[in-house]
């Protein structure tokens, strides 16, 4: 699909919006220019993907100036939200609200609360052994943040993906646009990139945004070929399933976890996890902001085995059987899950990943996000959260690659690059060094998240007794402050390079093509 992004906002209730599209799509991005008549245009951006991070960027950069304070969800309470003011998410078609949040209660005012009133707030949960006790514990305290939405957040891909869709203009989706490769000019070089798509349609852009996933087709142009990817040892099962056809119900499995938000159990080469969410978002052009939630709060649940590169499911296989056999004796809830699973919904998959790498991930005016940047295990659950982190980082950066003024804190994006392309060569030296800075600034953190990723899965699927014995020994043993500690990095630790808006250090860089240039070796 190809996305264009002519203006900001939400769209008005009741517009025509197309349906989610997934796959290699483009989004592009073209903000309102500024009122100077005869010599300014905006900066046009596409972004191929229409993920998480694609759908993130294209809000950004529509709402440029953002500011980026920390993790995920925070950045996301920089965005508009997709419902108006006066419409609660509890008005919107469904008696039975919207999985608990009270984000509502005095409108919802950000995208962060649009998805905190679709989900829900983590409260806590931990890793536990396959006899059900814990091995480690996580709640609000474990990271040491009173604010509750900052201790995560519990939804469906699919309930994300259709708040995170429904937030850009309505207009915004045409359909049947795939990627094929681009044309950009040479370092340092005024000009166009440009984009071709299978259907043979070519489009132009200043800058190029690969969010295309982890076999991203951008990346593959960029490094001369397929960056490998490397089988981790494990394949995943997963799928969702409503609380009330579990065990005895609802009520019987949150019991069961101990009203935990989340669950992770840990046997010998094999985990499985769950984590409550709630009812589902779908997209209604009828509804307030495009969205009408509806069902009952469901769980998410995933299971992991390891298993050699070359197995294949059987055709036909009962898969829901299979996890029956290999998760036999795990303590309860984990045969009652596996009990309502219906084999139709299971979905299998080997898990990939890409060995982290420093920056640059880009050259010239052309640029990764998410996935086609930093593919990592999902361990952690943190594979969308950096690709949203990326995104308005990247926003951040273009935006600061514009002329310095005396409040740059307050220039629109679209009016710094209608203002610089009076000099388009000082305007492409500017830009090429905003996207090799966003790719140094976003390096080590993605770098970090992915190594541990892969270090705490290794621990999980320990597969001989004596590593077992020893993995769970030691995380008994070890002080709940020592545990929160390896992961409040996540959530305290960063701290962008970003204060008000303005990009620190940016005076001293701007004005110069030389110092720009620097900025890129």
């Amino acid at each position: 699909m190809l996305l264009l992004a002519r203006r900001s906002g939400v769209a008005p209730v009741g517009k025509p919006r197309p349906r989610v599209v997934c796959g290699a799509s483009a989004t592009h991005v073209r903000p309102a220019s500024s009122a100077r008549p005869g010599r300014t245009r905006p900066l046009d951006v596409i972004i191929i993907g229409g993920g998480i991070g694609g759908l993130s960027a294209a809000s950004a950069l529509l709402e440029a100036g953002a500011r980026v304070r920390a993790n995920a969800e925070k950045v996301l309470r920089l965005l508009p939200s997709v419902w108006p003011p006066e419409v609660a998410p509890g008005d919107n078609g469904n008696d039975g609200g919207a999985g608990g949040s009270d984000a509502a209660a005095g409108g919802v005012a950000s995208l962060s609360d649009a998805i905190y009133a679709v989900g829900g707030p983590i409260m806590s949960g931990g890793f536990r052994s396959n006899r059900g006790d814990y091995l480690y514990y996580s709640d609000m305290s474990s990271i040491g943040l009173k604010d509750i939405q900052s201790n995560g957040l519990s939804i469906s891909r699919r309930s994300l993906m259709t708040v995170l869709y429904s937030s850009l203009p309505y207009d915004c989706v045409t359909y049947g646009r795939r990627f094929q490769s681009f044309t950009a000019p040479p370092r340092g070089e005024p000009g166009k990139v440009q984009v071709t798509f299978l259907d043979g349609g070519v489009e132009e852009c200043d800058v190029l945004v690969g969010a295309d996933g982890i076999r991203s087709k951008v990346r593959e142009q960029l490094m001369g070929g397929p960056v490998e990817l490397i089988y981790s040892g494990t394949v995943c099962w997963r799928s969702r399933l409503p609380l009330s056809r579990i065990g005895g119900g609802a009520a019987w499995f949150l019991q069961s976890i101990n009203y935990d938000s989340w669950a992770e159990y840990w046997g010998k080469g094999v985990r499985i996890g769950m984590f409550t969410v709630g009812p589902e978002a779908t997209p209604d052009e009828a509804a307030p902001g495009g969205i009408r939630i509806e069902g009952e709060p469901q769980l998410a649940w995933y299971a992991f085995a390891n298993k050699p590169e070359s197995w294949r499911p059987e055709p036909g296989a009962d898969e829901a059987a299979r996890l029956r056999e290999l998760f036999a004796g795990f303590a309860s809830p984990v045969p009652e899950l596996l009990a309502a699973v219906e084999p139709s919904a299971v979905h299998v998959s080997r898990m990939l990943y890409q060995q982290p790498r420093p920056a640059p991930w880009g050259a010239g005016r052309v640029t990764l996000l998410g996935d086609a940047a930093h593919g990592m295990l999902p361990t952690l659950g943190q594979g969308g959260c950096m690709a949203i982190e990326d995104s308005l980082e990247l926003a951040n950066e273009l935006g600061a690659a514009m002329p310095v003024l005396d409040s740059p804190s307050e220039l629109p994006l679209a009016a710094a690059a209608a203002a610089t392309w009076d000099d388009p060569a000082a305007a492409v030296w500017r830009l090429e060094a905003a996207l090799r800075r966003y790719e140094a600034s976003r390096a080590p953190r993605t770098t970090r998240v992915a190594e541990q990723s892969l270090q705490v899965a290794s621990l999980a699927m320990a597969e001989s007794d004596l590593s077992v014995w020893l993995r769970n020994t030691i995380y008994r043993l070890t002080p709940k402050w020592a545990g929160d500690k390896q992961f409040e990095y996540l959530f305290k630790e960063y701290v962008p390079a970003w204060k008000d808006g303005v990009r620190l250090g940016r005076r001293q860089y701007a004005g110069s093509e030389a110092a720009s240039a620097s900025l890129q070796r």
